[in-house]
């Protein structure tokens, strides 16, 4: 009777422990693929940032921070030294990294074939030096059109192993810097647009304090609208206005 009970009882014990040996992997594989879908499905941005940093990044940071987006900065080299508790604290905190190059001057930075490549280059020493790191990412001062030439671009893409960012939306913060609904209407109806034709939103603004005014409306909106910010890393396949995937 006794030897009836035990088996009773180690069945019983079976039979309630089976389901749970299965729950964990069948959790794990449900939760795997919504996240899977979710991602196909996504709203994906790329809020971009030059000419920084600046007096005025770590109030930049506050705000991404506040509406927990990342972005990718494009910086100069300069500047990268002059602010390095601030190039820091964007690597720190997960941003994107990339490099403006270091005179900002159409006269220097196109002066020849291998000017460019050399101020991304110092530009990369000075990441360096200000944060231990280095990127492969970089936007040229006024776009890629019309200065960075074929021999420019083989010289910073091929020689350099750089790779070359523009936007798709300009948000013309550089020209309105008073008139902040301006620029807020700009970033929207161009994010609308290019959403629309399938493409990914790559948006372009500065750093600087006009920005700070009305960026936090746009992060807001945005999100409100079910964009995911992402940022850019040598894994994503360049966009520039050459179409030059290198």
């Amino acid at each position: 009777m006794l030897h009836i009970r035990k088996s009773l009882l180690t069945t019983l014990a079976i039979l309630l422990l089976f389901p749970l040996l299965f729950m964990p992997h069948s959790a794990s594989a449900a939760s795997s693929k919504e996240k899977a879908v979710s991602k196909a499905n996504a709203k994906i941005i790329y809020l971009t940032f030059d000419d920084g940093p600046s007096a005025h990044t770590g109030e930049l940071l506050d705000i991404l921070d506040q509406y927990k987006v990342k972005a990718t900065f494009f910086m100069l080299g300069p500047h990268m030294e002059q602010y390095k508790k601030s190039t820091q604290r964007i690597v720190k905190e997960g941003h994107g990294l990339g490099l403006h190059g270091v005179t900002h001057e159409v006269s220097k930075f196109y002066k020849t074939a291998y000017s460019g490549l050399k101020e991304m280059q110092q530009a990369n020493e000075s990441l360096n030096k200000a944060a231990g790191v280095k990127t492969s990412l970089v936007r040229t001062p006024y776009g890629s059109k019309p200065y960075l030439k074929t021999a420019y671009r083989n010289a910073l893409l091929g020689q350099g192993g750089f790779h070359l960012w523009d936007w798709n939306v300009d948000s013309l913060d550089w020209k309105y810097k008073k008139d902040h609904q301006k620029v807020y209407n700009n970033v929207m109806s161009q994010v609308h647009k290019v959403n629309k034709n399938g493409i990914t939103p790559i948006v372009l603004m500065h750093d600087q304090e006009a920005t700070l005014k009305v960026l936090p409306q746009v992060l807001k909106t945005l999100k409100a609208e079910g964009y995911q910010f992402e940022i850019l890393t040598k894994s994503v396949q360049p966009v520039n206005f050459w179409n030059d995937k290198r």
